[in-house]
């Protein structure tokens, strides 16, 4: 049998018990500990994915502007060339510009066929995001040039780096775009003396 004492104890001990049950003060440090891991990494991701779509949308920009500059002029020159590619390092800002290659060509098609196109001549900056040169073959999609014309072609890429997750992502992503847009004034952009004819 137990004595008086042991009952009372055992008696206090599942009142403290039964207390602890009841009692939710520390409910919300431990729901807050649970919550803030997903929350953080929800918010890496955000970042990350925002910046990833900001830079993606700037070599959009990039290869758009870039056409249309050059498809403004009859003729350029490497010195409007280099000129041109300091405008495309200061529209990719603040991102690193070393990163990004781009091909600049103009592309025509034969006077009898459309889908014959070649490259009347070709500008790389960076290293390019293609290896073109005068008179390679390159595909356009259908409808883009009629036969006889030519069009100006920007192939852009970006190696994106991932900001915070760089020590779980090692590899980098191409973020590439290509845009094709008719000379205004001309059937053709002369470069440097090369033409399309």
């Amino acid at each position: 049998m137990r004595s008086f004492g042991q009952l009372i104890f055992g008696q206090q001990r599942l009142k403290r018990l039964s207390g602890f049950r009841k009692d939710a003060r520390g409910v919300a440090a431990i729901e807050f500990a649970m919550i803030v891991p997903l929350m953080f990494m929800m918010f890496v991701g955000t970042v990350e994915f925002s910046q990833a779509i900001t830079i993606d949308r700037r070599v959009s920009q990039v290869a758009g502007a870039t056409a249309d500059l050059i498809a403004r002029a009859k003729t350029v020159s490497t010195s409007d060339m280099t000129g041109i590619m300091q405008v495309v390092e200061q529209l990719i800002k603040p991102y690193d510009h070393t990163l990004l290659k781009m091909s600049v060509m103009n592309v025509a098609a034969s006077p009898t066929d459309a889908t014959d196109t070649k490259v009347c001549w070709a500008y790389a900056h960076n290293g390019g995001a293609g290896n073109y040169s005068k008179d390679d073959s390159y595909a356009l999609p259908p409808g883009v040039v009629a036969a006889g014309d030519s069009v100006i072609v920007t192939e852009v890429k970006y190696a994106y780096e991932p900001l915070i997750f760089s020590h779980f992502i090692t590899t980098t992503k191409d973020l590439t775009e290509k845009f094709y847009l008719k000379p205004r004034l001309s059937s053709y952009v002369e470069y440097d003396g090369n033409d399309c004819s």
